[in-house]
């Protein structure tokens, strides 16, 4: 049966993605290129952004993904709680921030003084942190339910109506 909410949404999430998404949707990560659209889709769902930042090279950043992140988002875990998106520090692309500038994903991670990965930030549409971030993996087993506690508590922050700044 077709499901309108799903595909809905699984085109949101291309369009937030950007170009050359399609095929590796169902295997990645969304990459974040345009956090202004990012924040303006989470705006209109009514949930936070997760923004994930990781380096190539990091060991404990494909655990995360690939035995918490990715695992959460096959089994729709994030679906209408959060937008989940990563950003590599090494990415040599500029990307488009909240504020609608262009910046460097280093210049991503000094902003928001995320040196350390990996680091899961819980923002608002703005960009503003919300909730508690995630640094490191102090306990594998336990952080899904770290990582649920912080989307709750950005949901919670969202919904009590933080003011639009």
């Amino acid at each position: 049966m077709f499901d309108v909410r799903k595909s809905a949404a699984l085109v949101l999430l291309l369009l937030i993605a950007g170009p050359g998404s399609l095929l590796a949707a169902e295997a990645a990560i969304a990459v974040a290129d345009n956090l202004t659209e990012t924040g303006q889709a989470a705006r209109q769902l009514g949930v936070p952004t997760v923004v994930f930042v990781s380096r190539e090279a990091c060991p404990y950043c494909r655990t995360l993904r690939d035995q918490i992140l990715l695992p959460m988002q096959h089994a729709n875990k994030f679906a209408n709680r959060a937008i989940l998106v990563e950003i590599s520090l090494e990415r040599a692309d500029p990307l488009t921030g909240f504020d609608n500038r262009r910046m460097t994903a280093q210049e991503f991670g000094d902003f928001y003084q995320a040196g350390i990965t990996p680091t899961l930030l819980f923002l608002d549409h703005q960009g503003r942190e919300i909730s508690r971030r995630l640094v490191g993996i102090s306990n594998l087993e336990l952080y899904g339910h770290y990582l649920q506690e912080s989307i709750d508590e950005a949901l919670l922050a969202i919904r009590s109506g933080l003011p639009d700044g």
